[in-house]
């Protein structure tokens, strides 16, 4: 055999093992979020009258979207997180959805646990359980995660810009009823797993909630805003008080 052919072969050997190997590989999830972070939603815009007609007058009962209302904001602060080789939980303190904007005592605890391996999860898997049809919080490499799970029919998972769940909910999809007409919902996350954006659509494209992550806390801004115009006038001082200093020589 030339040499060449054997070269080639060899080359091919190689790329195949590695391809089989990288295929192999289990992906090592972690949870993205760290204990005594605080994480805090604002709803944009939430048509409660279409969605009592949707899901029914008890929507916002109780869960994830409870008291939601245009102009709110939600807010969970972690209290601990654990991993190990079964599963990936975090627990937290809830804040429900509120306009005041002024965080008092804690409404609930809660806690969201997920198999350390998403393969674990039976096929045709959903989040009906969850009012939003969707966590808030996914492990990470979150991309990663939600293509692991093998998800019904409602759910594709797009990763090509930013990690997405598009889910598509027919009428009566889930019990007779429920929802009363089709709904679609996009939601995009961050790369620490946190629910960036969330749109819940009927047909139209009409958007009936809209939720998005809050980088900073809103208590933070003043405090930035101030620190910005201290900084700022004391700057100016120092320059009249320069200025005022050569022009007396």
């Amino acid at each position: 055999m030339k040499p060449k052919k054997i070269v080639l072969k060899f080359t091919l050997l190689l790329l195949l093992v590695s391809n089989l190997i990288s295929n192999v590989v289990a992906i090592d999830y972690s949870l993205g979020v760290k204990r005594d972070q605080e994480l805090i939603w604002k709803c944009k815009l939430c048509n409660e009258n279409e969605m009592d007609n949707i899901l029914g007058n008890n929507w916002d009962a109780s869960g994830i979207f409870q008291n939601l209302s245009k102009g709110t904001t939600m807010k969970w602060k972690i209290t601990n997180t654990e991993r190990n080789e079964t599963y990936l939980k975090i627990d937290f303190s809830i804040w429900i959805w509120n306009s005041r904007n002024i965080w008092g005592a804690k409404d609930n605890d809660s806690q969201m646990v997920y198999f350390s391996n998403p393969k674990n999860y039976s096929q045709g898997w959903n989040f009906s359980n969850d009012t939003s049809f969707v966590p808030f919080w996914f492990p990470i490499p979150v991309g990663d995660y939600m293509g692991g799970l093998s998800l019904n029919e409602w759910y594709n998972v797009d990763n090509r810009v930013l990690p997405t769940l598009n889910v598509e909910i027919k009428e009566n999809a889930i019990v007779p009823g429920v929802p009363s007409k089709d709904i679609k919902i996009i939601a995009i996350y961050n790369d620490q797993g946190i629910l960036n954006s969330y749109k819940l659509y009927i047909n139209g494209n009409v958007v009936i909630i809209d939720i998005v992550f809050e980088f900073l806390p809103i208590y933070v801004i003043p405090t930035l805003i101030g620190l910005i115009c201290v900084f700022t006038l004391s700057i100016i001082i120092y320059v009249i008080k320069k200025r005022k200093f050569f022009n007396r020589k």
